[in-house]
């Protein structure tokens, strides 16, 4: 890791030292990194408030959420309240949350326009403006744990790991590694890689505008000003990647990670963006081992198995990555031409009647779903998917393409990406 992190330092050095227009760069710590350009429209994935209330209260029902203090090396438990020396933190995310006090309210659940906070350290601070930058969420968060035990120390352990990334991201060139850098991949998915700058350029101002308030007032304008920067959106994404990343999926590392995060809001359509526009795979987030900003451009440091496929396939150093649809499988080859010699197109998530039925014609038949494999592999594949793997369909009549037609388009296109390698490596496969 040490190594994989100087080659990110020195390619931070190189991506400074000109003015290079906004973009992902995706380093494997050999060979040429992989550059990408996203569409200028920045598409983004849209969590809703219902979306996000939903996915929120079944992670906070279901899961343990447990996270490292920043301070101290033990975790926080959303069971018990923690220790005595952190009581003090927590009791200021806990009123940060109720708000700021009303003229002549002193209350231990809100912040006292009249408590001088010039003695509080910049790391506090800027916790209490973030927490009360999330005003605008607090119906929607208080909903989603209404029926925990403790919903204000679930609000202090979120609220801990935003503070943690907020303060790298605070940082001229931050660089986020490990749980912080997985939850900047997922922004970078579902944001964009413009409104992901966004982001880290409001939290460096959140930074500046908190260590010079003095008073609850300044702290209250800071995170006003750091939500009108964001706004509604964007925090919901933000507090559900924090969500994802502490909780226990993060424990079992990134195959149980991998599984957590198709929970997430609009997963399928999230795991188009983020191949398109960033070049990685959603359940691959957990894969990234450090996300660095230089600039206007994003380095992303992870195994080169983790980088989507579209972008595998795109011309390195020049190429603008972007999905591009069809309404039939004869208008794409049109666009594209026939495939390579020696390959044909293969289809991720196939090309059956019910699938084009289910998920539309543009889900099928796009850049992003349709690549180029090795005709020797592709034959390979076809005959795998019309054998029956009772193995890994659990069903002694039905073939793997009927088993998987009833799936979702997420869980189909994880199980296709993992047949391409499997079938390849010959670890699957019609043996006779």
């Amino acid at each position: 890791m040490a190594i994989r992190l100087a080659v990110l330092v020195l390619l931070l050095a190189l991506v400074g030292a000109c003015t290079t227009p906004r973009g992902i760069r995706l380093d494997t710590g050999s060979g040429a990194p992989v550059r990408i350009l996203p569409p200028s429209s920045n598409k983004s994935v849209e969590v809703d408030a219902e979306a996000f209330e939903e996915a929120l209260t079944q992670w906070v029902l279901e899961i343990p959420l447990p996270l490292r203090s920043s301070r101290q090396q033990w975790l926080v438990h959303a069971s018990y309240p923690g220790r005595t020396q952190d009581l003090r933190w927590q009791n200021l995310m806990r009123k940060s949350f109720g708000g700021i006090c009303g003229a002549g309210q002193r209350s231990g659940n809100c912040l006292s326009l009249l408590d001088d906070v010039a003695g509080l350290s910049e790391e506090d601070k800027l916790g209490v403006a973030l927490g009360l930058s999330l005003a605008p969420l607090k119906e929607s968060i208080s909903k989603a744990v209404e029926d925990t035990l403790a919903p204000q120390l679930f609000y202090t352990i979120i609220a801990t790991g935003l503070i943690t990334w907020a303060v790298l991201a605070a940082n001229p060139e931050p660089v986020f590694t490990k749980a912080a850098a997985v939850i900047s991949a997922l922004l970078l998915i579902y944001l964009g890689v413009e409104t992901f700058l966004t982001v880290v350029d409001a939290s460096r101002e959140l930074k500046r505008a908190s260590d010079r308030a003095t008073t609850s007032g300044e702290l209250g304008e800071a995170g006003r000003l750091f939500a009108n920067r964001v706004g509604p959106e964007v925090a919901r994404v933000f507090v559900l990647a924090v969500t994802v990343v502490v909780s226990h999926g993060l424990t079992g590392g990134a195959t149980s990670l991998a599984g957590q995060l198709q929970k997430m809001p609009a997963f399928p359509e999230a795991s188009l963006v983020g191949a398109s526009q960033v070049g990685l795979e959603l359940v691959n987030v957990g894969q990234v081992g450090a996300v660095a900003v230089a600039g206007r451009s994003v380095v992303i440091c992870l195994p080169s198995t983790a980088i989507a496929m579209v972008a595998r396939n795109a011309t390195l150093g020049s190429s603008t990555v972007g999905i591009r649809s069809w309404g039939s499988f004869s208008g794409l080859k049109r666009a594209l031409g026939s495939a390579e010699e020696g390959k044909q197109w293969h289809h991720v998530v196939e090309q059956t009647p019910g699938n084009v039925g289910r998920f539309g014609p543009e889900s099928i038949h796009n850049s992003e779903n349709v690549i180029q494999l090795e005709q020797g592999l592709h034959k390979r594949l076809s005959g795998f998917y019309s054998s029956i793997q009772q193995e890994i369909t659990g069903s002694r009549s039905l073939t793997v393409r009927q088993w998987l037609s009833t799936q979702s388009y997420g869980s189909q296109r994880d199980f296709g990406l993992q047949a391409i390698e499997k079938v390849q490596k010959r670890i699957w496969g019609v043996w006779r």
